[in-house]
Protein backbone atom coordinates (compact mmCIF):
# COMPACT_ATOMS: atom_id res chain seq x y z
CA UNK A 1 0.00 0.00 0.00
CA UNK A 2 1.45 3.35 -0.95
CA UNK A 3 1.65 6.43 1.25
CA UNK A 4 -0.81 8.34 -0.94
CA UNK A 5 -3.53 5.76 -0.37
CA UNK A 6 -2.89 5.81 3.38
CA UNK A 7 -3.06 9.61 3.42
CA UNK A 8 -6.32 9.51 1.49
CA UNK A 9 -7.82 6.98 3.90
CA UNK A 10 -7.01 9.08 6.97
CA UNK A 11 -7.52 12.58 5.55
CA UNK A 12 -11.01 12.77 7.09
CA UNK A 13 -9.36 13.01 10.53
CA UNK A 14 -8.21 16.52 9.62
CA UNK A 15 -11.77 17.59 10.40
CA UNK A 16 -11.21 16.50 14.00
CA UNK A 17 -9.30 19.25 15.81
CA UNK A 18 -8.27 16.75 18.51
CA UNK A 19 -6.06 14.81 16.10
CA UNK A 20 -2.57 16.27 15.82
CA UNK A 21 -1.06 13.75 13.42
CA UNK A 22 -1.26 10.42 11.66
CA UNK A 23 1.99 8.44 11.53
CA UNK A 24 3.05 5.22 9.90
CA UNK A 25 5.53 3.01 11.74
CA UNK A 26 6.80 -0.54 11.87
CA UNK A 27 8.00 -2.77 9.07
CA UNK A 28 6.79 -0.49 6.26
CA UNK A 29 8.96 2.37 7.52
CA UNK A 30 11.95 0.10 8.14
CA UNK A 31 11.61 -1.41 4.64
CA UNK A 32 11.23 -4.84 6.23
CA UNK A 33 7.69 -5.49 5.08
CA UNK A 34 6.64 -8.57 3.16
CA UNK A 35 3.44 -9.85 1.60
CA UNK A 36 1.92 -10.69 5.00
CA UNK A 37 2.85 -7.39 6.67
CA UNK A 38 0.15 -5.13 8.02
CA UNK A 39 0.36 -1.35 7.92
CA UNK A 40 0.97 0.10 11.36
CA UNK A 41 -0.79 3.43 11.85
CA UNK A 42 -0.42 5.67 14.89
CA UNK A 43 -2.92 8.43 15.62
CA UNK A 44 -1.54 11.24 17.79
CA UNK A 45 -4.40 12.89 19.66
CA UNK A 46 -3.28 14.59 22.88
CA UNK A 47 -5.82 15.03 25.66
CA UNK A 48 -8.48 13.04 23.81
CA UNK A 49 -10.29 9.85 24.68
CA UNK A 50 -8.74 7.23 22.37
CA UNK A 51 -12.05 5.47 21.83
CA UNK A 52 -13.63 8.69 20.54
CA UNK A 53 -10.98 8.75 17.80
CA UNK A 54 -11.16 5.04 17.00
CA UNK A 55 -14.95 5.13 16.88
CA UNK A 56 -14.68 7.64 14.03
CA UNK A 57 -12.17 5.52 12.13
CA UNK A 58 -13.82 2.09 12.19
CA UNK A 59 -17.01 3.08 10.33
CA UNK A 60 -15.05 4.89 7.60
CA UNK A 61 -12.19 2.49 6.90
CA UNK A 62 -12.36 -1.25 6.39
CA UNK A 63 -9.25 -1.91 8.47
CA UNK A 64 -9.30 -5.66 7.80
CA UNK A 65 -9.46 -5.23 4.04
CA UNK A 66 -6.79 -2.52 4.14
CA UNK A 67 -4.75 -4.57 6.63
CA UNK A 68 -4.26 -1.63 9.01
CA UNK A 69 -3.19 -2.01 12.62
CA UNK A 70 -4.27 1.26 14.22
CA UNK A 71 -2.90 2.50 17.53
CA UNK A 72 -3.53 5.70 19.47
CA UNK A 73 -0.18 7.07 20.67
CA UNK A 74 -1.43 8.12 24.08
CA UNK A 75 -2.51 4.55 24.94
CA UNK A 76 0.83 2.93 24.16
CA UNK A 77 3.57 1.87 26.53
CA UNK A 78 6.57 4.14 26.79
CA UNK A 79 8.70 1.48 25.07
CA UNK A 80 6.40 1.38 22.03
CA UNK A 81 6.14 5.18 22.00
CA UNK A 82 9.93 5.34 21.88
CA UNK A 83 10.05 2.84 19.04
CA UNK A 84 7.54 4.89 17.06
CA UNK A 85 9.40 8.13 17.76
CA UNK A 86 12.61 6.59 16.40
CA UNK A 87 11.06 5.06 13.28
CA UNK A 88 8.04 6.77 11.80
CA UNK A 89 6.87 8.76 8.83
CA UNK A 90 4.34 11.53 9.07
CA UNK A 91 1.32 10.86 6.87
CA UNK A 92 -0.07 14.25 7.85
CA UNK A 93 0.13 16.63 10.76
CA UNK A 94 -1.82 19.66 11.76
CA UNK A 95 1.36 21.39 12.99
CA UNK A 96 4.81 19.82 12.62
CA UNK A 97 6.40 21.98 15.34
CA UNK A 98 3.66 21.08 17.80
CA UNK A 99 4.04 17.40 16.91
CA UNK A 100 7.81 17.49 17.44
CA UNK A 101 7.39 19.30 20.77
CA UNK A 102 4.80 16.77 21.88
CA UNK A 103 6.95 13.79 20.93
CA UNK A 104 10.00 15.40 22.57
CA UNK A 105 8.29 15.25 25.97
CA UNK A 106 8.03 11.48 25.67
CA UNK A 107 11.56 11.18 24.32
CA UNK A 108 12.82 13.07 27.37
CA UNK A 109 10.82 10.81 29.67
CA UNK A 110 12.28 7.76 27.92
CA UNK A 111 15.84 9.11 28.24
CA UNK A 112 15.34 9.96 31.91
CA UNK A 113 14.10 6.45 32.63
CA UNK A 114 16.95 4.92 30.64
CA UNK A 115 19.44 6.76 32.87
CA UNK A 116 17.77 5.20 35.91
CA UNK A 117 17.95 1.72 34.36
CA UNK A 118 21.69 2.14 33.80
CA UNK A 119 22.22 3.20 37.44
CA UNK A 120 20.24 0.26 38.81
Amino acid sequence: MDRGEIKEDFDFLKENEDVLAVLIFGSKVKNQDHSQSDTDICIVAPDTDPWSILSKIYPKINIEKKNYDIKVFEELTLRLKNSIMQNHEVIWTRDNTELQDYLFRYKKLWNDQAKNWIKA
